[in-house]
Order: structure tokens, then C-alpha cells, then sequence
């Protein structure tokens, strides 16, 4: 006989201290990562010269694919993660496969070590990439285990930095172009026919939809249903604006061969830039970027299983902290999992590529949540910053599910065959642990999922 899960919502905190533009800069600092600064040279050699359209229409459909997510900002103060929200939205089952897709899901973060490793090669080529890309992931947890958090006092002023240094650059390098990216006639625009334009959408696509994740800074916000629409739509046309314009300066200021695939961004900012400048450009832009992005997802890679494991989907010895109030053992797997695709030579498009896979579950089970929003919070739902109807909510939720869909199928007919088995079972097996422990029942699971009083 299974004992019964308690699903317990914590009592409403408080007001926080973020405003708008804080909100802004998380949302910002997230969606500027490895991807932007290591995807253009790969999804180029899909698609040649109309890379840019590429990316241009992979901001748009990221925009649609996260648009739900928005919603829910706009509708309820939500803090926890994707967990805390699919649990209280659906059920517990649900919140396991959100649980256990996001430890596999943590291999994407050695996507940002390999960027790492490939920029600093190409600025001391004595030291291979690979070990960069190591010794970065080691000194980062090291740090983290003895309780510093490397950028933690000054993420703004480095999400400041990196603004100014891509913009900068952006529009300087719009006045360099020399390479016939806009002449549709080219035999070099479209190289890869729909198929090739396609697949370069869908791989940029997943490069340019991070800032949703301010919508789970609800605790943390001062006014959380109408900031984080805000700052969220804030992000978009920044994202549109450096994404659009980087694909441009990246593919139209050198010749063709030497952007095409290119693993970093570098061929044009050396060709384009002095070299007092180019290694400012090369600090202040892709490596503050890739460095913010890896550090974050260390220090926070914590909260989400120490929540699991209070609530009784991992074990508690997870929980074990060291004298630096910092949990060993979890920070023992993020390690790990940081360094299997470096030691195995798994290139980054692969794991983004095996990411899509599993984001899969992550995201179905998060729009199904979303749409149940009108019948569990009635009163909020009316409330709901876009004002919008239940009707237009579920076609939300709809094209974001196809979107979801598209770059599954997508990945795992692109993939090597074993890649894509691997991603698949280990979906599966995320799927079937949460049902497995939540029918097992003695679950007591915390959310934080609050419908506005005054805001």
C-alpha cells in the first residue's frame, strides 16, 4: 500500500529587492552564453551567408517558444525553478521528471568549459583547449566547495561589461562587412537548401531563449506578475539586436572559407580588430561571457537537488555539507558530469543537440502545467498582466509544444545514432523514476507558487 504524498506550498514571502532592470540583467547574463559565441561558425556551414536570416528567425521562434513561460511571470510569483512550478501545476510525478531531467541535463553545462577552452586556446595556442576547458571546470567547483562564489558581488558590472563589449563591437563590425551576405543570388546564401536553413534555425534557437529563466527570481522580485513580463520582452530585442548583427559582423567580415564552421568568433574579431583591442574584445565579450554563464550554473546547480532531496526524490546523504556550508557530494556529480564530454571529445553542437532531447520532457511537462493556470488560479488568471484569454493561453501553449516537438525530432534524426539512444533512455528513465517514487508515495514536497494579493 503506497503512503501518501504531501504537497505543501510555502507561505508567501515578503516583497523583494529586484526591479526591472536587475531583472533585466539576469535575463541578459543568462541568455548571453557558450552558444552565441560557438554556434555561428557550425550553423554557417549549414546555411552559408544567410546564417543571419537563420538566427534573425531562431530569435523570433525562441520568443514563441518561451512565450508561456512569460505568461506564467505575468500570472503568478512563482520561486523554486521549473520543479516547484510543474509540481504545483500537475503532480508530483511530473516534478520528478523535471527532478531527474535536469541532473542529465547539467552535461550542458560542459559546453560552456569546451568554449572556454577554445577561446583561450586561440589566445595562448601553446595550451590545448581541452585542458582549459578542464582546469576551468576544476578551479570553478574547487571555488564553489570552499564557499566563493568568483562573481557573485560583481555580476552586474560584468553583465554591464559584456553588453557594452558586444554591442561595441557589433556596430563597428556592421561597418566592416565586406563579404556579399545580403546578395540573395550568391551561391553561397543558402548553401544547404531549406534543409540546411532549417537546421541552422534550430540549432541557434536554443542559444537565444535563456532569459526566461528570471521568471523563477519571483521571490526575489518587488513586483513580480508585472516586472518580469516586462524584462523578459525587455531581453528580446537585445538578444534580436547582438545575435542578428554578431551573425552578420561574423559571417560578412572575412572570406567565406574562413567562417564557415569556424569554432569561434575569433576570425573576424582578429581580422576586424587591432590587436590592443582584440584581446580587450576577447576578455570583455566571449570569455565574460562564457565564465559568468559556467560560474552561475555551478553556484546555483545546488538548490534544486537539496530541495529533491529534502522532499524524498534523491537521498539525504546529498545533503551532507562541509565546513564551508557547501554539499560535497553534489558538487562531486556536477564534476563529473562538467568532464564526460571533454575527456570523450563530445563537441558542443553534439550535447546541444542531446540537450534538446531532454528538454523535451522539461518542457512538455512545464506547458502542461501552464495551461491549467486558468482552472487551479481562477482569480489570478483574470489578473494576468496580458490580459489575455484562455483561448489565446492554450495556442501559447500550443506552437511553444510544436517548437518543443520540432527540435526533438530534429536532434535525434541529426544525432549519431548511440548519442541520440542515449539521450532518448535517459528521458525515458527520468520519466519513469518520478512516476516510480511519487506512486510509491511519503513525499513531502515544498512549492512556491503564489497567485498576486495587491501588487
Amino acid at each position: 500500500m503506497s503512503r501518501q504524498n504531501n504537497i505543501i506550498n510555502k507561505p508567501e514571502p515578503a516583497p523583494g529587492t529586484l526591479g526591472k532592470l536587475d531583472l533585466f540583467g539576469i535575463g541578459f547574463g543568462a541568455v548571453v552564453g557558450a552558444g552565441m559565441v560557438t554556434l555561428m561558425g557550425p550553423a554557417m556551414a549549414y546555411t552559408g551567408y544567410s546564417v543571419w536570416l537563420a538566427m534573425l528567425l531562431a530569435t523570433v521562434l525562441a520568443l514563441v517558444l518561451i512565450f508561456p513561460y512569460i505568461i506564467l511571470g505575468g500570472t503568478l510569483r512563482v520561486a523554486g525553478g521549473q520543479y516547484s512550478v510543474v509540481t504545483n501545476l500537475t503532480s508530483p510525478s511530473a516534478g520528478g521528471l523535471v527532478i531527474y531531467s535536469n541532473l542529465i541535463f547539467t552535461v550542458q553545462f560542459s559546453t560552456f568549459a569546451m568554449a572556454f577552452g577554445l577561446y583561450m586556446n586561440m589566445v595562448l595556442p601553446t595550451v590545448s583547449a581541452k585542458i582549459f576547458g578542464i582546469t576551468i571546470i576544476f578551479l570553478l567547483v574547487g571555488l564553489n566547495l570552499l564557499g566563493i562564489n568568483a562573481f557573485a558581488k560583481i555580476n552586474n558590472l560584468m553583465s554591464g561589461i559584456l553588453l557594452v563589449s558586444m554591442v561595441a563591437y557589433d556596430i563597428y563590425g556592421l561597418t566592416q562587412i565586406n563579404q556579399p551576405i545580403f546578395d540573395f543570388s550568391s551561391s553561397q546564401m543558402f548553401t544547404g537548401g531549406f534543409k540546411g536553413f532549417f537546421l541552422a534555425t534550430f540549432l541557434l534557437i536554443n542559444c537565444c531563449h535563456g532569459y526566461y529563466g528570471l521568471i523563477y527570481f519571483g521571490k526575489e522580485a518587488k513586483s513580480a506578475t508585472k516586472d518580469m513580463p516586462f524584462a523578459c520582452l525587455m531581453c528580446f530585442p537585445v538578444v534580436v539586436f547582438i545575435y542578428v548583427t554578431l551573425a552578420m559582423v561574423t559571417s560578412g567580415t572575412v572570406p567565406y572559407e574562413n567562417a564557415n564552421g569556424a569554432a569561434t568568433i575569433l576570425p573576424a574579431a582578429l581580422a576586424i580588430l587591432p590587436k590592443p583591442v582584440y584581446y580587450a574584445f576577447v576578455v570583455g565579450g566571449p570569455i565574460m561571457a562564457i565564465l559568468t554563464t559556467l560560474n552561475s550554473s555551478i553556484a546555483s546547480f545546488r538548490f534544486q537537488p537539496t530541495q529533491a532531496a529534502k522532499d524524498g526524490w534523491l537521498p539525504k546523504a546529498i545533503l551532507k555539507e562541509n565546513r564551508f556550508g557547501m554539499p560535497p557530494i553534489q558538487l562531486l556529480f556536477m564534476l563529473i558530469m562538467l568532464l564526460i564530454p571533454i575527456v570523450f571529445n563530445v563537441s558542443i553542437v553534439t550535447i546541444n543537440y542531446i540537450s534538446q532531447i531532454i528538454m523535451f520532457g522539461l518542457g512538455i511537462a512545464t506547458l502542461i502545467g501552464i495551461a491549467r493556470i486558468p482552472k487551479l488560479y481562477p482569480e489570478a488568471w483574470k489578473k494576468n498582466s496580458f490580459h489575455m484569454s484562455k483561448t489565446a493561453l492554450w495556442i501559447s501553449v500550443l506552437l511553444s509544444a510544436t517548437l518543443y516537438t520540432i527540435n526533438f525530432v530534429k536532434a535525434v534524426i541529426v544525432l549519431e545514432p548511440i548519442y541520440a539512444v542515449i539521450a532518448v533512455v535517459a528521458m525515458v528513465v527520468a520519466l519513469v523514476l518520478g512516476k516510480v517514487i511519487a506512486d510509491r508515495g511519503g513525499l513531502h514536497i515544498e512549492t512556491s507558487v503564489w497567485p498576486p494579493k495587491s501588487e
